[in-house]
């Protein structure tokens, strides 16, 4: 039963941060990239606020804001990439590339931890590099060749996954020590403080529609992270690996539904290149290490 209410959990917690990239893509039309960025983090803490005072949840810390703001700044970066591709770029495009992050988890822990690179892994590395190289080149001339902006989309595409990288090794080695609820809650408030200055500029007309989106795009980031990390608490990582593949899927739905997106055949092969990658590197993630 625990388990069965973790699956659930998390599987609500990939499907509403899925419809959040979809509220992104949808404000991208009408603010800039900074503005839904602001809105994201500023509704999310106010969001989160409100959680911790009806459940009695623990608040930030005065000693955890340091290490909040360096997850701040990075969330920033990472949500700025990430929502000026899916503004320019079909949603499941963007949110295949994003499986790469993982596969980036284990190269940085080689370089900033020293931990053992072995076969398995490099190929893993390899595979996401392929299906990554896939969706970017299979069935185009040279996408960054073109003068129409999608360049800058693609190199987004392909960084967000890896400051997000940065972000969830940090998250590791941070977690231990904060709440969950009072962690988000930080990073959100900081995040939307960094972001208040680049949000400046001209602002269009605070219309119902996005008015509406804008409460929306906070929402789903606030529930959908407590959600996953409520899950999480009743799966191992291995099971919410293979859950969070089905990103993929709810990305394809909803870009076709909303935004009319048809994705190539590119992007389903590269697309399972991904998925093996980051299977094998979950297996791997698993596997007895040798004792040193």
């Amino acid at each position: 039963m625990k388990s069965l209410s973790g699956m659930l959990f998390c599987a609500s917690g990939i499907v509403l941060m899925c419809c959040m990239d979809a509220v992104a893509k949808a404000l991208g039309a009408d603010l800039t990239t900074f503005q839904v960025v602001f809105l994201r983090y500023l509704g999310a803490a106010l969001w989160l606020v409100l959680w911790i005072a009806l459940t009695g949840a623990s608040w930030p810390k005065r000693e955890d804001l340091g290490r909040q703001a360096q997850r701040a700044a990075l969330l920033v970066v990472t949500a700025s990439l990430f929502f000026y591709a899916v503004t320019h770029l079909p949603l499941a495009v963007v949110a295949a590339l994003g499986m790469t992050a993982p596969v980036y988890v284990t190269l940085l822990g080689a370089i900033f931890f020293h931990e053992k690179i072995g076969p398995g892994a490099w190929l893993a590395l390899g595979l996401g590099a392929a299906g990554s190289a896939t969706i970017i080149f299979a069935g185009q001339t040279n996408p960054f060749a073109s003068a129409n902006g999608d360049a800058i989309a693609w190199a987004t595409a392909l960084l967000a996954p890896l400051t997000y990288a940065i972000v969830v090794a940090l998250l590791k080695h941070h977690s231990s020590r904060e709440d969950p609820a009072a962690m988000t809650m930080g990073q959100s408030l900081i995040a939307a403080i960094l972001s208040f200055p680049l949000a400046l500029g001209a602002w269009p007309e605070i219309t119902p529609k996005i008015a509406g989106l804008g409460t929306l795009i906070g929402l789903l980031g606030a529930v959908g992270f407590l959600l996953l990390i409520n899950g999480l608490r009743r799966l191992p990582v291995s099971v919410f690996a293979v859950l969070d593949y089905t990103a993929l899927i709810w990305a394809g739905l909803l870009g076709f539904f909303f935004f009319s997106e048809v994705p190539g055949p590119q992007l389903w092969i590269g697309g399972s290149l991904i998925i093996a990658a980051c299977i094998l590197n979950s297996r791997r993630a698993v596997e007895p290490q040798p004792a040193s």
